[in-house]
This record gives structure tokens, C-alpha cells and sequence, in this order.
């Protein structure tokens, strides 16, 4: 017999052997010979369980944060238990090379304090079966705080100004706060209700979850962050899901009107590779009374008639493995909402497109080129170097590098170029004077995790 032969049916024996030893441990099996011919073959012994491996990016002593995460989730994510925890904190040190007389970037969308190191925004998220199967129930709380926090603040008096309560100063919110129930009807409709975010927009109000650090024109200006209300979603095939609902307004808990506003979603899932929303909103929001802080030229007068709609148009796709494009388009209109034509129609129209690559594990690179109009200044009330309120064209180029320092904890770095068709951008001199200019330069280091 040749010494492969032996070798074949020594292993097949082994196998045969440790099938027959019953109620024999696993030593008292390798401690066993095995002869085949003349030869006197050893069993091969079981191999060691593998040590659990370190993420290749992962920089000592944080693979500890890792391994807590784990398990604090994994328990609160048992049979019985089932409770779905999640968390993120954004640190973030900003420059604007402009030195803006104020401390704060002009038109940033929610993130505008420069020169010091703050937290942009700490999130705690609770939630429960958040994807239930017909005549199941779930919900979610997310509690927000830092600066962020403040600048995504709802109305919560109706009152149209924001802050004007003790609460909207804060540096806290509550950004959601809804039940689920997936009713058994057909493929399932599952009905959320409560105060979440808007079904609009390629960017979200979670540093961590978007491509990019700072959040473009469209997600600040064009759409809006949050609703109070409910919609239900109703999934037609695997790749069609239609989502249709009532909400009170434009980031409002309180209606500032005495009518609400429509929104819809119809998601397009034609691969993996490939997802296509396109989604609107439409109602008034204007405010009646008291005395409106966002049209005071209207004094309330027509506030339940002028309708403002957007809508929105967000294509994720994936060319390439590690290569992804984010494509959004938002046009949006509201009746006589113009503050350089008081009673003039208002539009305003964008798009933006972000381009990302995921080198490794560890490191990844996003690109976002953006424009935005808004000719009657709705919606950016940019003021121009005469101090008027004044139409402008908007746009940014920004690139983000982002390192993960772990498994959870990343550091991320973004320069950032604004430019308009106005003198818009403030700056401040070497004698303190106040000068304006048709574009900024920003920098930004951020600090962060999230789970």
C-alpha cells in the first residue's frame, strides 16, 4: 500500500473511531493509535478553537470598547429581552479660514460654531423590533444633545419662531419618539406614529451615518428635519414600497396652523446595487398667530391657503465593489413666500452628488460636489455686502478622509469650499473690520463613535 493510500485510510479509520468511542472525551480520542498495515499512525488531534481576531484596525486599548459594545447589545438582544440599543457621539474641532466676525460659518446647516473643540451632537437610541412582521408592534426613542441638537429644534408651541421657549434653547431634543404596528393586510402595512424624521434627503442629522462631516445645502435649506405625525408603508413586490401619510408641518410638534401636510415615498429596489426614492411633501406652514416670526410681511394672512411642497429625488448605486454614488435632487415652491417680493411665489431648486470609496476596513474617502438656488431668499435669507436680503446661488466641493480607529471609533478630517454668486460670506480683518466675499475655506477634524 502506498503511503497516500495508508494515509487516506488512516484518516478514514480515525473518523470511524471517533463516530464508535461514545461516551469517550475528546482526549481519550486523541490519545488513540491507529494501525493500518504495518504502519502505526497517530490521530490527528482537534484543532484549538481560533482566538477571536482583532479588527486590523483596531489601535490598543480600544479593542476593550469593542468587546463591551459587544456584549452589553448582544445581551439586551436576547430571546426575551430583544431591545435594540444604539449610540453615537461626534466631537468636532471647525476653522474658517474667513475668521467670520461672529464665531460661526455663514449658511452651515447645523453645525456653524468655529474655533473651539465641541460636541456636535451625542445620541442615544432605544428601540424594539423596528422591523415587525405582520401583527407584530415595535417603536423607537432617540434622545439628542449637543449643538446639533439645537439647531434641529422643532417648534414645539407653534409659534413659527424657533427658540422661544425655554425648551428650544436647549441643547437637547427629542428627535424621535413612534410606535410601529405591521398590520396583516396583504403583504403587510406597517403604520409608524409619532415624531420621526423626514422620509427626504441623502443626508441625515447623525454626523456618523453620513458620508460627509458637515451636512450640504440641500439637507439645511431645501427639505425639512423632522415630522410629527404618521404614514403608513405598504410594500408592493420585493422591489416597489409605497409609504403615504399626514403630518402637522415642517419640524413642528405643534401645528403652527390649522391644517396639516401631506408626504409620500415611492422606493424603487431594483438590485443590490441600486435604490431610487422619490419622495415630496406638500402644505401650508405658514404661521397664523401669534405674530408670525417666519412671513412677518404677511401677518398671518393667508397662512392655511400658501401652499410650500417639495420634492426630492435620492439614487444610491454601487458601480463598483467599494465605490459608491449618492445623486439628490430637491425642487421646492411656496406661495408668497419671496422676502425680496413680499407676495411673490418663492421656488428653490438643488442637487448635489457624493461619490465615496472604501479603500479597506479601515479607511474610506468621500467627495460631495453641491448647488443650490434660491432667487426669491426663502430659504437661505442670504443677506449680500449692502446688507439686503438678496437671491443667491450657492454651492460646496468637500472632501472627507475617515480612518476607523476601531471597530466603532473613527477620526475623520474634511476641508470644505463654499461659493456664491454674492458677497455673502463675512470676514473680519486684521482692524476688525467687517469685509464680505464671494466665498470661504473651512477645515474640520472630528472625533467620534457610534454603535
Amino acid at each position: 500500500m502506498s503511503t497516500r493510500a495508508g494515509t487516506l485510510v488512516a484518516a478514514a479509520v480515525t473518523v470511524l473511531l471517533a463516530g464508535s468511542v461514545g461516551v469517550a472525551s475528546a482526549d481519550e480520542v486523541e490519545a488513540k493509535e491507529v494501525i493500518v498495515g504495518e504502519e502505526r499512525v497517530e490521530a490527528p488531534a482537534a484543532a484549538p478553537d481560533p482566538e477571536p481576531e482583532e479588527e486590523c484596525c483596531t489601535i490598543p486599548p480600544l479593542q476593550y470598547f469593542d468587546r463591551t459594545v459587544n456584549d452589553v447589545t448582544s445581551w439586551l438582544a436576547e430571546p426575551g429581552r430583544e431591545i435594540i440599543l444604539s449610540t453615537g457621539l461626534s466631537t468636532a474641532f471647525q476653522w474658517d479660514f474667513n475668521d467670520p466676525p461672529n464665531g460661526k460659518i455663514p449658511y452651515r446647516a447645523l453645525s456653524t460654531n468655529e474655533g473651539d473643540y465641541e460636541v456636535e451632537l451625542f445620541q442615544l437610541r432605544i428601540g424594539y423590533n423596528l422591523d415587525p412582521e405582520p401583527g407584530e408592534v415595535g417603536g423607537n426613542v432617540t434622545f439628542d444633545a449637543g449643538r446639533i441638537a439645537r439647531n434641529v429644534k422643532a417648534d414645539w408651541n407653534g409659534s413659527g419662531v424657533i427658540p422661544d421657549t425655554d425648551w428650544e434653547h436647549q441643547e437637547a431634543e427629542l428627535q424621535e419618539a413612534y410606535l410601529l404596528y405591521n398590520v396583516p393586510v396583504g403583504n403587510g402595512i406597517t403604520l409608524k406614529g409619532g415624531r420621526f424624521s423626514t422620509l427626504l434627503g441623502a443626508e441625515v442629522i447623525e454626523p456618523w451615518l453620513n458620508p460627509n462631516f458637515s451636512r450640504g445645502y440641500l439637507f439645511g435649506y431645501a427639505i425639512p428635519f423632522t415630522h410629527t405625525g404618521g404614514y403608513a408603508t405598504y410594500p408592493l413586490t420585493e422591489m416597489v414600497s409605497l409609504s403615504m401619510g399626514g403630518v402637522i408641518g415642517w419640524d413642528n410638534v405643534t401645528d403652527n396652523n390649522a391644517r396639516p401636510s401631506g408626504i409620500g415615498q415611492i422606493a424603487l429596489t431594483p438590485s443590490k446595487y441600486a435604490t431610487l426614492t422619490l419622495s415630496g411633501i406638500a402644505g401650508p406652514e405658514q404661521t397664523c398667530a401669534p405674530k408670525p416670526g417666519v412671513l412677518p410681511t404677511l401677518d398671518g394672512q393667508g397662512c392655511n391657503e400658501n401652499m410650500r411642497g417639495v420634492f426630492d429625488a435620492v439614487l444610491n448605486v454601487m458601480p463598483m465593489e467599494d465605490v459608491g454614488v449618492i445623486l439628490n435632487f430637491d425642487y421646492g415652491s411656496e406661495s408668497q413666500a419671496s422676502l425680496i417680493h413680499p407676495g411673490r411665489h418663492a421656488p428653490w431648486v438643488g442637487f448635489s452628488g457624493i461619490a465615496t470609496y472604501q479603500l479597506d476596513d479601515c479607511f474610506s474617502f468621500a467627495l460631495r460636489g453641491e448647488w443650490f438656488q434660491d432667487p426669491q431668499a426663502a430659504r437661505l435669507k442670504a443677506v449680500n455686502d449692502a446688507g439686503d436680503l438678496t437671491g443667491a446661488t450657492v454651492w460646496d466641493v468637500t472632501f472627507d478622509a475617515k480612518a476607523m480607529l476601531s471597530e466603532y471609533i473613527y477620526l475623520r478630517a474634511e476641508y470644505r469650499y463654499d461659493g456664491s454668486n454674492q458677497k455673502i460670506f463675512t470676514s473680519r480683518t486684521n482692524d476688525f473690520d467687517e469685509i464680505a466675499l464671494r466665498g470661504q475655506n473651512t477645515v474640520a477634524v472630528e472625533l467620534g463613535y457610534y454603535f
